[in-house]
């Protein structure tokens, strides 16, 4: 599992996200992912391109929830917004935690 990176969004502009939840056939092992990209018109879109990929890897997928992110590389900005399905539940704090590495992660790249 440690082959497939835990946030994969485009570098900028306004586009849908999704939270989708990783694991083993027979539920060996589980952990959450985030995917985005403008290139999606609807959520769905976004799964139907990871879950192919994941399968390949071994791996089932659920779709858990999702949003709307707008992601500004040059600022250093993200702002999440929109009617998530997936917001005010224990499974956004999943989203989060992954976010919150992610953009940790970024700003001290983008400081060296």
């Amino acid at each position: 599992m440690a082959a497939v990176q835990d946030v994969e969004i485009d570098p900028e502009g306004t586009f849908k996200y999704i939270l989708v939840r990783l694991q083993r056939p027979g539920g060996e092992g589980q952990r959450h992912i985030v995917r985005g990209t403008k290139a999606a018109e609807f959520h769905n879109h976004i799964f139907d391109k990871v879950n192919p990929e994941m399968e390949k890897l071994g791996y089932e997928c659920k779709c858990l929830g999702g949003g709307k992110i707008d992601h500004n590389s040059k600022d250093k900005k993200i702002r999440v917004f929109g009617l998530s399905t997936v917001s005010a539940s224990p499974v956004f704090c999943q989203f989060f935690l992954l976010f919150w590495d992610f953009c940790f992660i970024a700003r001290w790249l983008s400081a060296l």
